[in-house]
């Protein structure tokens, strides 16, 4: 313990002659290293509380395919984040959000791109994020998982459901999973004879 800081704190008792023994230091001592272990266990269940979620910049985008004219499309949305606190034995506790920012849509055409992000789709400039929200988990079968999420794109929420494995290693845990969505829910586009209104959604992180 500083030194330096016991003598600003007993120097003022010393001055009114309430601290004249050794018993009485020692005592005074004591106190003051209990007080301070004990702040910094606070500290340390506070930090390990904090750290229970885990924020993920996941490697692989967003991938995503629907049918255009008879023939699969393929895009990505490459910026999204995750954040994950996921307990397999504590599913009422769990919970997984992430958001995405769909100025990152990449379907291998700039000029369709480019449409996608526009007003009739996206309209990202009014609406910059995707956002997912886990509701409630049950199990599914081994390390296999059904999430109910709010899945909000523009401003319409809608609830759906989503299939997911976690597989387990020594260095991280891996959640996969895939869904699918009616664009036409969302107000993605309108109504086509040749774009369909389904789209499935991989996810993998």
């Amino acid at each position: 313990m500083d030194t330096g800081y016991l003598d600003i704190v007993l120097d003022p008792l010393r001055s009114l002659r309430i601290l004249r023994c050794d018993r009485c230091v020692n005592s005074i001592l004591e106190k003051k290293k209990i007080q301070l272990t004990l702040s910094l266990l606070l500290v340390i269940l506070f930090i390990s509380f904090s750290l229970v979620a885990q924020t993920i910049k996941p490697e692989n985008p967003i991938q995503f395919k629907i049918k255009n004219a008879g023939i699969t499309v393929d895009g990505t949305i490459s910026d999204w984040m995750v954040e994950v606190d996921f307990d397999p034995k504590k599913l009422a506790q769990s919970s997984i959000q992430g958001t995405a920012n769909p100025v990152s849509i990449e379907t291998g055409i700039k000029l369709r791109d480019r449409h996608l992000q526009g007003r009739e789709y996206f309209d990202v400039k009014k609406y910059p994020e995707i956002r997912l929200q886990s509701k409630s988990f049950k199990t599914n079968g081994k390390n296999t998982f059904i999430g109910i999420f709010e899945l909000q794109i523009r401003a319409v929420k809608k609830e759906v459901e989503i299939p997911f494995s976690v597989a387990n290693s020594e260095k991280q845990r891996k959640f996969k999973g895939e869904f699918v969505i009616d664009r036409l829910d969302f107000g993605l586009g309108e109504k086509s004879l040749v774009l369909s209104d389904e789209v499935r959604v991989y996810l993998e992180f």
